[in-house]
C-alpha cells in the first residue's frame, strides 16, 4: 500500500469515527415485548384493572405504519380488548396477519392466522396449540424466529408494508402442513384454493364497533398465499367438520383450511402472503410488487434498513442501557399507526358508507386514527420524525370528510365511530395547518368548522357517528348540562369532560381561523374556548357537573370517578385546560393556590399516567414558574412508570400515545397544547439528543439538546437556545430551523 492510499484510508476512518453515533444500529435497542404484559407502576393511584392495566401491544414484525402486521398469536378470535398476544402465556396457536390497533382496547379485524404443524396434529386452533420458544436476542420489528418443539419447526418472519414472508424449517417433517384460520366471529368470509396458480385465497369481512356496532364496515381483509413447494392437499374446515372434496368454503363458523405440503430436500418451505382491503386481485398485486421473489433475507435486510432510517431520525447518547432500550422501543410503538389502507396502485375502500373504490393519487391513504389519544403527542411526534407519512395522513383525514360528508372524530375501521369524546381529528388537522404543512387547508377548514358549528339534520347520520356529540346543548348553554345524557355515543354522559375538550378544540380552530383569515369565526371560537370556566365550581374548587338552571350537582367526589367525567376524576379533568393555564390559575385563586393544588395532586399520588387525560399535567408546573418541579415530576414518571420488560408500560399504549409521551419527555420537551406551535421544557435524560430533520420539509439539518453527565436525574435552572437564554418554552419554528438547546445547572 502506498502513502496516498494510506492517507485516503486514514481520512475515511476519521470521517466514519466522527459520524459514529449515527452509524450505531438502533434496532438492537428495540424490545418489541414491552407492553405485552400487565404494567408495573409505582406512583399511579387510579388503577382500574382489567385490560386497562395492560400495555396491549403485540411483538409486531412490520414496516412502519404498515397495512398488516405479523405477530405470534396466543388468543383466539377478534374480540374487544383481546390483543392477539400476551407475554407469559407460552402457548401458541398460530401466527396472525393482524390489524390490531397497538396498545388499544378495541378489537382486531379482517385478520388471518397460519400455523405450521406436522404429524397427526389436528387443524383445531384450541387443540393444535404448541409451546412457544422465542429467540429474544434476534427479535426486532423487522424479524422474528420462533421454535415450536412439538412440531419440530422453526418459523421465521419478516415483512413489507402490505405483505409478509415466512421461512419454515422442519427438523424431521411427517405430514408437514400449514393451517389457515379466518378470524371472523360472525362466521362470514371464505377460503379457497386455485389449483392452476397454486394460491390460497381468503376474505374476512369487517364489521364496525361503537357507533354502528355490528354493522358491516363495507370492506374486508383479503389475502393471497403462495408456497415455494408442492401442495398435495387442501382441506377446508368449519369447526370439527372437514370438507375434503371442496376447493372453497364460505360463510361458516370458525372456518379455515389445512394445506398439506411436500418440502424440498432441505425441509425449508417459504410462504409469502399479500394482503389488501380492496380485493383478492389487489392483494396479489401487492404481493407481486413487494415480494416478487423468494429471498427471505433480502426482504429482512430491506425492512431492517427501513427501521434503521426511521429510528435514526433521533440519536441519543449518554443514557443508561435501560433508558436507551425504552426510548427506541417507544419510537417503534409510536410509528405503528395510523395504518396504511391503500394498495400499491393507490386503490382503497371509500370511507364510512361510501362503497366506492378510490385511488390515492400522489399520497398514501391511512386510517385507524385513535384521535382522542394520539392528538396529544403521537401525531406531533410523527410531524417531526415522519413528515412525509404525516402529511399523507392529514390528506387522508380530509378525504374521509369529503367521502363521508363530515370530519370523523375518531376514524377506525375506515368508519365513523365517535368512540371517545372531543373532536380531535380537527385538533390533529389544526396542528398540521399551524405547522405549515402543505395540505388542502380550506377544505380541511370547511369540515373542521362544520363539526364545530353544525348538527346533522338527519338523526340517523348523527346516531351513526357524524358530527360532535351534544353540540346543541354545548352551543346553547356554553357547557353540556347533566340533563343531556349523550346517549348516541359509546361513552354516554361525561358532560364535563366533553365541555372541557370542546373548549380546547374550539381554541385550536380559533388559531386556524386566524391563520386563514376567518375573523368572525376566530372571535366566536375564541369566546367558546373559555367555556371550560362554565364547569368549574368555585365552591368545590374543581370542575363539576352542572344542570341547565346553572346549579352544580352535589354528586361529587374530587378524587373519585364521576359519571360526568371521562376515564378519570374531577381532579384529573380540572387540569385539562392546556390552551389557557393562566385562566385556570385565576379560577383556582392565583398562582400560589394553583401551585399548591398541583403539588398536592402529584404528591398524593392522584396523578394517573396510564391514561391520556393526565399526560400534560406534569408540565403545568411551568406555568407557575416552577420548571424544577416539572423536571422532577417528569423524570420520576420516566423512572417509575416505564420499564424495559414486558410489563414496561403503565396502561394501554393507545396507538403509541403512551410511548410518544416517553419519547418527547426523555428528550426534554412536550407539546402541551398542540396547535400552539410551542413545547414546554422538562429536561433530557440523555447527555445528548440529536434530531435529524427531513430536508424536504424543514430548513434545519439537525436540532440538538445537550445536558451534562447528570442528565438522567439532573434538575437544571437555565436553558439556552443557540447560546441565548430561551426560557422554558421551545417554539416549533426554532426547532425546525435547527440549532442547539443546552441545559445548565
Amino acid at each position: 500500500m502506498n502513502l496516498k492510499q494510506t492517507c485516503i484510508l486514514f481520512l475515511i476512518g476519521i470521517m466514519f469515527s466522527c459520524n459514529a453515533p449515527d452509524r450505531q444500529p438502533k434496532l438492537p435497542h428495540v424490545y418489541t415485548m414491552i407492553g405485552t404484559a400487565t404494567g408495573v407502576t409505582d406512583i399511579t393511584s387510579l388503577k382500574p384493572g382489567n385490560m386497562e392495566s395492560f400495555g396491549q401491544t403485540v411483538p409486531a414484525i412490520t414496516a412502519p405504519f404498515a397495512m398488516t402486521q405479523w405477530t405470534p398469536q396466543t388468543t383466539l378470535g377478534e374480540h374487544k380488548c383481546n390483543a392477539p398476544f400476551y407475554f407469559g402465556q407460552g402457548i401458541l396457536n398460530g401466527f396472525r396477519a393482524t390489524h390490531w390497533t397497538s396498545g388499544s382496547c378495541v378489537k382486531d379485524y379482517g385478520s388471518f392466522t397460519l400455523m405450521p404443524i406436522s404429524g397427526d396434529a389436528t387443524h383445531l386452533p384450541q387443540v393444535r396449540r404448541a409451546s412457544l420458544l422465542i429467540d429474544s436476542e434476534s427479535l426486532t420489528p423487522a424479524y422474528g424466529a420462533f421454535h415450536l418443539p412439538e412440531y419440530e419447526v422453526i418459523t421465521e418472519i419478516t415483512a413489507t408494508k402490505r405483505s409478509g414472508i415466512f421461512r419454515l424449517s422442519w427438523a424431521n417433517p411427517t405430514n408437514p402442513s400449514v393451517v389457515f384460520d379466518i378470524n371472523n366471529n360472525e362466521g362470514k368470509g371464505f377460503i379457497g384454493f386455485d389449483p392452476e396458480t397454486k394460491e390460497i385465497i381468503a376474505e374476512n369481512p369487517v364489521t364496525r364497533l361503537y357507533n354502528g356496532n355490528g354493522q358491516t364496515a363495507g370492506f374486508s381483509g383479503y389475502m393471497v398465499v403462495k408456497f415455494d413447494c408442492e401442495i398435495t392437499g387442501f382441506t377446508p374446515y368449519s369447526d370439527y367438520q372437514l370438507f375434503g372434496d371442496s376447493l372453497q368454503l364460505s360463510d361458516m363458523p370458525r372456518m379455515g383450511a389445512k394445506v398439506s405440503l411436500v418440502p424440498p430436500a432441505n425441509n425449508i418451505v417459504h410462504v409469502k402472503i399479500g394482503t389488501s382491503f380492496t380485493s383478492i386481485e389487489n392483494a396479489r398485486e401487492n404481493l407481486e410488487a413487494e415480494i416478487p421473489g423468494w429471498d427471505f433475507y433480502e426482504i429482512k435486510s430491506d425492512l431492517e434498513s427501513t427501521w434503521e432510517n426511521l429510528l435514526g431520525t433521533i440519536t441519543v447518547e449518554g443514557g443508561t442501557p435501560e433508558k436507551t432500550k425504552e426510548f427506541y422501543t417507544a419510537i417503534y410503538h409510536s410509528c405503528l399507526h395510523p395504518r396504511l389502507y391503500s394498495d400499491v396502485d393507490g386503490s382503497y375502500p371509500g370511507f364510512g358508507d361510501d362503497s366506492s373504490i378510490y385511488v390515492a393519487e400522489g399520497f398514501d391513504y391511512y386510517c385507524d386514527f385513535s384521535a382522542w389519544d394520539t392528538y396529544r403527542a403521537q401525531m406531533p411526534l410523527l410531524s417531526l420524525i415522519a413528515p412525509k407519512e404525516y402529511r399523507d395522513m392529514m390528506t387522508s383525514l380530509i378525504k374521509k370528510a369529503e367521502q363521508g360528508g363530515w370530519l370523523p372524530t375518531f376514524p377506525m375501521w375506515n368508519s365513523y365511530t365517535s368512540a371517545m369524546i372531543g373532536d380531535h381529528a380537527g385538533a390533529i388537522l389544526g396542528d398540521a395547518i399551524m405547522k405549515g404543512f402543505e395540505i388542502d387547508k380550506e377544505t380541511a377548514w370547511k369540515y373542521m368548522r362544520q363539526n364545530a358549528f353544525e348538527i346533522p339534520s338527519d338523526y340517523d347520520e348523527y346516531a351513526d357517528g357524524k358530527g360532535r356529540r351534544a353540540l346543541r346543548t354545548y352551543l346553547e348553554y356554553g357547557y353540556i348540562p347533566l340533563e343531556d345524557e349523550v346517549l348516541e355515543a359509546f361513552h354516554t354522559h361525561e358532560q364535563v369532560s366533553r365541555t372541557l375538550e370542546y373548549s380546547y378544540n374550539d381554541w385550536v380552530l380559533s388559531q386556524v381561523a386566524l391563520k386563514l383569515g376567518h375573523e368572525s369565526d376566530f372571535e366566536e371560537l375564541s369566546f367558546r374556548s373559555q367555556n371550560y370556566k362554565n364547569v368549574f365550581d368555585p365552591d368545590k374548587g374543581w370542575v363539576c357537573g352542572r344542570y341547565t338552571d346553572g346549579t352544580f350537582t352535589e354528586e361529587f367526589e374530587a378524587d373519585m370517578p364521576m359519571f360526568y367525567i371521562t376515564e378519570g376524576t374531577p381532579k384529573h379533568y380540572t387540569w385539562y385546560v392546556p390552551h389557557d393555564p393562566s385562566g385556570l390559575m385565576e379560577l383556582m385563586g392565583g398562582k400560589e393556590s394553583y401551585l399548591n393544588q398541583l403539588q398536592q395532586f402529584i404528591g398524593n399520588k392522584e396523578y394517573w399516567h396510564g391514561n391520556e387525560p393526565s399526560h400534560h399535567i406534569p408540565y403545568m408546573f411551568n406555568f407557575a414558574d416552577r420548571w424544577d418541579l416539572t423536571q422532577k415530576t417528569v423524570k420520576n414518571i420516566l423512572d417509575t412508570e416505564y420499564q424495559d420488560n414486558a410489563g414496561g408500560l403503565p396502561g394501554n399504549d393507545d396507538a403509541g400515545q403512551l410511548s410518544a409521551w416517553y419519547v418527547f419527555s426523555s428528550m426534554g420537551f412536550y407539546p402541551v397544547a398542540p396547535g400552539s406551535n410551542e413545547y414546554q421544557l422538562s429536561s433530557p435524560v440523555f447527555s445528548k439528543v440529536t434530531i435529524k430533520l427531513d430536508k424536504d420539509y424543514y430548513k434545519g439539518k439537525t436540532f440538538t439538546l445537550v445536558a451534562d453527565e447528570t442528565a438522567e436525574t439532573g434538575i437544571y435552572s437555565t436553558a439556552k437556545l443557540n447560546g441565548k437564554d430561551s426560557g422554558i418554552t421551545l417554539k416549533h419554528e426554532n426547532l425546525i430551523k435547527g440549532g442547539n438547546l443546552s441545559f445548565h445547572k
